[in-house]
């Protein structure tokens, strides 16, 4: 005889309801009342790993509320040292899609009618999550295609007469198509260079690359290139488990001397 599977949901009140599952549901949103302001927590997680928080009050005795991420979406960016004028950029765009408004500053707001203060509060959280995580994904980008450009200079000054493909695609054990940001061809085989910046979204994106051509039955050498080891920290470890890891500005030397390796 199978032996009994047990589950935290087994367990059912006079009801007939799981009591584990009616806790989790009623976790997933939370309000507070602060200083006649209601602050709700939504069920849609931000970059940093946070609740997107919404906050609603009405305008003095009408009907007609303000909902508002009162500055939690900036905040979060802010936190992240991500640029704030990139932020105002990023707002302002997705606002437009939402029928929302930017302040101009800080402020991501819809005003409405208490009919529809539902579809507003749910727009708002996903608003917020989709402000920050353009605005992060932008930064990246910009930031990989300055260090790029270093890494280009670095590379035709270093490999004279050696071929360099900028922007190249090579194909991992897994058969996806992964982009770097570089790849030398030399005598030994292929080079392959690939940027990254300190964000997670950047160090997962170039951990999975070079953990996947690794994985080639004849895999090039791996070199990942970033602005400053230091701004790593830990995450350092989980890069050069799958690549040489150096700054952009490594000398010359030391460089011929990893892509020989």
């Amino acid at each position: 005889m199978a032996a009994e599977t047990l589950s935290f949901l087994t367990k059912v009140d006079g009801t007939g309801r799981y009591p584990a599952l009616d806790q989790a549901v009623r976790e997933m949103v939370s309000s507070s009342f602060v200083q006649g302001r209601y602050r709700i927590n939504m069920p849609v997680i931000l970059a940093s790993g946070s609740m997107a928080s919404v906050t609603v009050w009405p305008e003095g005795g009408s009907d007609t509320f303000m909902v508002t991420d009162d500055g939690a979406a900036l905040f979060e960016l802010m936190s992240g040292a991500f640029s704030e004028k990139l932020f105002a950029r990023v707002a302002k765009e997705r606002c437009q899609r939402y029928g929302a408004t930017f302040d101009g500053g800080a402020m991501l707001y819809l005003r409405v009618s208490a009919g529809q203060l539902k579809g507003a509060i749910i727009t708002m959280a996903n608003l917020m999550k989709e402000v920050v995580d353009e605005t992060i994904q932008r930064s990246i980008t910009q930031k990989a295609s300055q260090i790029d450009f270093e890494l280009w200079d670095k590379l035709e000054r270093t490999f004279k007469g050696m071929q360099i493909q900028k922007r190249a695609h090579l194909i991992g054990e897994s058969t996806a198509e992964h982009e770097f940001s570089a790849v030398l061809t030399t005598e030994k085989g292929l080079v392959a260079f690939d940027t990254f910046s300190s964000q997670g979204n950047s160090i997962n994106s170039v951990y999975v690359k070079m953990a996947d051509i690794g994985r080639n039955a004849e895999p090039p050498v791996t070199i990942a290139v970033t602005r400053r080891l230091e701004d790593l920290g830990p995450r350092l470890n989980l890069v050069s488990s799958v690549a040489r890891v150096v700054q952009v500005d490594i000398a010359k030397d030391e460089l011929l001397r990893l892509a020989a390796a």
